[in-house]
């Protein structure tokens, strides 16, 4: 029993001794915030760390067990250009922001002449005057919008760097406008992948017009109007 009260008696001033270094004291009270933002594209716009650091909101000289990670997350977060943030504790007095950016995929034009930057979840990260080099101009609204984005979204690199533009004025009626100037009639956003891969082997064939909505039967055309089917796709969806 004594060694228990004389362990006790040992603990406990230590114990609040620590717990007064880590709750007041200077020595691991914050001194600096470093903000790390993720690379992107140009046309994702301008994002600085002077922004970041504005919503940090944290006094200098708090201690750093005061603060909380998470509300300051959820402050950085409210920047439209931002993906997602993850702040970390780096002992003695260092708060660490690391901030990862949205990717702009599709340019959407709206009622007042501008344009919506969105990213592959239709968040709007900027607006932009006019057209946006570098991602696809999307006319579409409501569910023709969303199956754009889709498609958008499950393109591969290679293919949406050909496409400078997208309609659709329902679910079912993608239409791809590539930047060489034919046309891709993509359909539905169901099986993208697979489209995908049948217009790559179509695209050898220079046409004004592929057809690959349905993409075990695809088609090409040097008329808009009449494309010319093709054998069935020898091309299998992927698993």
């Amino acid at each position: 029993m004594k060694r228990v009260l004389w362990a006790l008696a040992v603990l406990v001033p230590v114990a609040a001794v620590l717990a007064w270094i880590g709750w007041f004291s200077p020595w691991f009270a914050l001194d600096t915030v470093q903000v790390r933002i993720g690379s992107a594209s140009e046309a994702a716009g301008p994002l600085t760390t002077a922004e970041v650091d504005a919503l940090v909101q944290v006094p200098d000289g708090t201690p750093l067990l005061r603060i909380s990670p998470s509300e300051v997350e959820e402050r950085v977060a409210t920047l439209p250009q931002v993906a997602s943030v993850t702040v970390t504790r780096s002992w003695p007095t260092t708060l660490v922001v690391d901030v990862e950016r949205r990717v702009p995929v599709a340019a959407v034009p709206t009622s007042t002449g501008a344009y919506d930057v969105v990213d592959i979840t239709g968040a709007v990260i900027r607006q932009s005057p006019g057209p946006v080099a570098g991602v696809p101009t999307v006319r579409a609204a409501g569910p023709g919008l969303e199956a754009s984005i889709a498609v958008v979204r499950d393109m591969p690199e290679w293919l949406r760097e050909k496409v400078e533009g997208i309609e659709a004025t329902t679910r079912n009626d993608v239409t791809l406008q590539l930047r060489n100037g034919s046309v891709v009639i993509w359909g539905s956003r169901e099986e993208n992948e697979f489209k995908a891969e049948v217009l790559r082997v179509l695209l050898k064939v220079k046409a004004l017009r592929y057809d690959v909505s349905a993409p075990g039967t695809p088609a090409t055309s040097d008329n808009p109007t009449r494309p010319t089917a093709l054998p069935s796709a020898t091309v299998s969806p992927s698993p």
